[in-house]
């Protein structure tokens, strides 16, 4: 590929990873638990121990905190600030993906693998959010990638970078960083019968460096908060997620086909053909080449290993994206635009109707404050359009019109559906309410539903007030997700009942907040969900 078409790609993919970050505001409950925890990290000046409330807080490991924390030290506490690091390692992660395909094949399907992934949905989404998965999909890939080329080439130094890279993946994730990966290296020497190649893997010197990078925090945790910290972390946010459904509703079997579907759009539908291609050769299984194996063999384990999980997430899957590109990118730059057959079009032209639509859909039955529909729905059919006239008189450059198409069509997805949902679930605008109607008040209860966002963007104490029957339930407790419940409480009729107490109220629970805090209270003000009320 030439210089130009480089140059295009890259800035495509800045673009696309940083504008509109600072409009996207922080969201609950999953990126305001970070966003919160990495604040008080800067504020306390403790950045060792996680804290969230004040409390200890051994969700995740520390690594992701840092980053976040350093955001904040960089621009302040804002919305970019939260974003920077996981735009950062998304693209650092898309080229650790393009070298990789240098390495392993050639410039043309490096810019195709490139391709894929920058025009995904998944990794759109993903290096846009205050999540770990950006910097977990870098260090997972890191660490097999290293693997494969350390295994294939007589580079063996490569396994350095395979160990540094398992180590700050389980600095990032948990004991997952380096137990995932480690079960797919064992099922590709297992499939190879390469047990030979464990004595070129540098064990002794390689697990040294492991532990050097990944080991001191954990000890310093243990030998600071002992049980509090082994019970929580290992217990409930490892053992618990995994063998005890945080959401049953989402314990399906197909849970990760569809999202899968959609976290690869709009190449998905490329996958069985390219699949079938390389293991079916006239009529007739065929053994692929190793690099195949081991990449089927990556993206399979982790697809398998969290259908198996009790808990699931929609990013849990997303580290399988890294080989579906790469298997992907390939088979684009070896058959060129003759891999869009008329059912992948149709596949494909449906699929964003239906993404139109759901615009549509959630604006006027008002289940969001979708902004911009038709800007969303033309570029849909104006990208469908385009896809489909280069189809009919120029296959030469439907890649590229496939993939503008996708980008575009992102593009416009953040101001007209990210930023109004960001809106929806964000608490800013109930924190700035109360900054500028109680400026002098610290300490503030709530009824309902607990935004963590509002904390951040008010800095006051939130007080989750609870009826005298749901206190002993809502205490955190060992081995259950009860142990999540960090933020204070109170008893809602004695906090109620005191003179001056304001207490925020989610209008959906007003009915219920009256007829439990047993006293008058009168409506002090009103924001989008929520009553304002002060006795």
């Amino acid at each position: 590929m030439n210089r130009k078409s480089w140059a295009v790609f890259w800035l495509a993919a800045v673009l696309l990873l940083f504008v509109f970050n600072s409009t996207l505001l922080i969201t609950d409950s999953v990126e305001s638990n970070y966003a919160l925890t990495a604040k008080e990290m800067v504020v306390s000046g403790d950045w060792l121990s996680p804290q969230i409330y004040g409390q200890y807080w051994f969700d995740k490991p520390v690594f992701f905190y840092w980053l976040t924390a350093l955001g904040f030290k960089l621009f302040g506490f804002t919305e970019f600030a939260a974003r920077f690091f996981p735009a950062c390692f998304g693209l650092a992660g898309l080229g650790l993906l393009v070298w990789s395909a240098k390495k392993l094949f050639d410039d043309k399907t490096a810019f195709y693998s490139g391709l894929v992934l920058l025009t995904s949905v998944e990794f759109f989404l993903i290096s846009k959010s205050v999540i770990t998965d950006a910097i977990l999909f870098f260090f997972f890939s890191g660490s097999l990638l290293f693997f494969y080329l350390g295994y294939s080439t007589p580079q063996k130094k490569y396994y350095y970078g395979m160990y540094a890279c398992a180590a700050l993946a389980t600095l990032t994730k948990g004991p997952i960083g380096f137990l995932l990966p480690g079960l797919i290296m064992f099922l590709f020497l297992a499939f190879n019968k390469g047990w030979r190649e464990i004595k070129h893997m540098k064990l002794c010197s390689g697990s040294l460096l492991f532990l050097a990078i990944g080991l001191p925090w954990y000890l310093a945790m243990i030998s600071l908060h002992g049980d509090a910290f082994t019970k929580t972390f290992l217990g409930t946010h490892n053992f618990l997620r995994a063998t005890v459904s945080e959401h049953p509703r989402d314990n399906v079997i197909y849970y990760y086909t569809l999202v899968n579907l959609l976290a690869l759009f709009p190449w998905s539908g490329l996958l069985p053909q390219c699949l079938w291609q390389k293991f079916v050769k006239e009529d007739r299984l065929q053994r692929p080449d190793n690099l195949t194996v081991f990449l089927v063999i990556w993206a399979a384990a982790v697809f398998f290993f969290f259908q198996n999980m009790a808990t699931k997430y929609i990013t849990y899957t997303y580290p399988l994206l890294f080989p579906a590109a790469l298997l992907l990118g390939r088979y684009i730059a070896v058959n060129g635009s003759r891999v869009f057959s008329r059912g992948y079009m149709l596949f494909h032209g449906i699929f964003y109707a239906v993404l139109a639509g759901a615009v549509y859909w959630c604006r006027f039955r008002g289940v969001a404050p979708v902004q911009g529909e038709f800007f969303v729905l033309l570029t849909a059919l104006a990208g469908f359009c385009l896809v489909y006239a280069v189809k009919s008189y120029n296959q030469k450059y439907l890649t590229a019109a496939v993939a503008a198409m996708a980008l575009l069509f992102n593009i416009a997805l953040i101001p007209s559906v990210a930023v109004p949902l960001s809106e929806l679930r964000s608490g800013k605008q109930l924190a700035l309410q109360l900054q500028a109607q109680y400026p002098e008040k610290q300490e503030i209860g709530l009824y309902g539903a607990y935004p963590t966002s509002a904390v951040f963007y008010s800095g006051k104490k939130l007080v989750k007030l609870l009826p005298q029957g749901d206190i002993e339930g809502f205490k955190p407790k060992a081995f259950s997700w009860s142990s999540k419940n960090v933020m204070p409480y109170a008893e809602l009729k004695s906090y109620a009942a005191v003179k001056d107490n304001v207490v925020v109220v989610q209008k959906k629970s007003m009915r219920d907040f009256m007829n439990n805090a047993d006293t008058y209270l009168l409506v002090a003000g009103e924001n989008k969900g929520w009553y304002i009320v002060q006795g």
